[in-house]
């Protein structure tokens, strides 16, 4: 069985065809992203130049499993903060570590 596109959809589901080519059987099946697989589609689309255009208006910076904002908040990262000036601010101090810097979704920012 060979592993044919794998897709992400809006919902945060992923979507993966499958097909055998001895018996033409095509298998779908839909999970919900764990760490690894929200840490992996974060290093794709940091590698692919064009996922993001340049000056794109509101494009999204990163992708936090919930197991690593956890870790963040009990590190002493106030990123649910009331105030979103600070909050913000915690959020920019997180991306800067090596955990942070895995979550993100483009090089630049």
């Amino acid at each position: 069985m060979a592993k044919d596109n794998t897709v992400f959809d809006p919902n945060g589901l992923v979507s993966e065809f499958h097909s055998d080519a001895h018996d033409g059987t095509i298998y779908h099946r839909i999970t919900q992203p764990n760490e690894a697989l929200i840490l992996e589609r974060n290093k794709r689309l940091r590698n692919e130049p064009e996922a993001f255009k340049k000056n794109d208006f509101m494009a999204p910076l990163c992708s936090i499993p919930v197991s690593t904002w956890e870790w963040a908040k009990r590190n002493g990262y106030d990123l649910d903060c009331p105030d979103r000036e600070i909050a913000d601010k915690e959020l920019f101090r997180f991306l800067k570590t090596p955990e942070g810097k895995a979550c993100l979704m483009t090089e630049k920012y």
